[in-house]
């Protein structure tokens, strides 16, 4: 007997409210690859809110199958939000009490952006201004570099999961700009499969997201093929 997921099983720790990351990393998966999802409480996207979320991880953990080979904390915001210190004493607790390695989302957007070599960039997100602050803050201890950002002012993540192609298109031309060398868009619960490859084309650019980095690097950590992903853009499921 085997179980799916015979190249990799990856568990996924989730806001409750996100409506998009099992079903584009399931439908976007290479062959051989599963994502099992657990979910913890977010009832609104602001400070408080994302620390209290994050008390739920043990819970979470127990939830979660246990023949895995990795774990994500997905969520964006509930990373760069609680700070870099906060995001390695997760990771640890994580792994320590799994065994399981352990990577989060803002982790793997330093690390795509980094293989992209993207040092100066756009950012766009559903988020408040001060949120976009707080995630410009982050990456700057990588030296990346925002020079223009638009934000949607969305706090209810049902609204961010909702909003529509045309919109998010929108938002991300306007974020783009002459000075920045590719676009990132924040926020896991954005449905973007399939409108980075446009947006890349249209900007003449690469385009990162959210879930596009998480995969991209789940896949790496776990030596399961890039080359099969389709939807995410072009530019980072080339690299190796």
């Amino acid at each position: 007997m085997v179980l799916y997921g015979e190249k990799a099983r990856i568990g996924l720790i989730l806001p409750h409210e996100d409506y998009t990351t099992e079903y584009e990393f399931n439908k976007a998966a290479p062959e051989g690859v599963a994502f099992y999802a657990t979910r913890i409480k977010l009832e609104s996207v602001t400070r408080e809110n994302l620390l209290k979320m994050s008390d739920e991880v043990e819970i979470a953990i127990e939830r979660l199958p246990p023949k895995i080979d990795l774990i994500i904390y997905h969520c964006t915001s509930g990373t760069f939000v609680l700070g870099l210190e906060w995001e390695k004493k997760l990771l640890n607790k994580i792994e320590n009490e799994t065994g399981v390695k352990a990577i989060s989302t803002m982790q793997s957007v330093v690390e795509a952006l980094k293989q992209l070599k993207l040092s100066t960039i756009s950012l766009m997100t559903p988020y408040t201004k001060d949120l976009n602050k707080m995630e410009i803050n982050y990456l700057a201890n990588f030296n990346i570099k925002v020079v223009k950002d638009v934000g949607l002012s969305i706090t209810n993540t049902e609204e961010m999961c909702a909003l529509e192609h045309s919109e998010l298109s929108e938002a991300a031309e306007k974020a783009d700009s002459e000075r920045s060398k590719g676009l990132f868009i924040s926020c896991t619960g954005l449905k973007l499969m399939g409108l980075i490859n446009e947006l890349e084309k249209k900007l003449n650019k690469p385009v990162v997201c959210s879930n596009s980095a998480t995969l991209w690097n789940a896949l790496k950590k776990c030596n399961a093929p890039l080359k099969e992903v389709k939807g995410y853009g072009e530019a980072l499921f080339a690299t190796k």
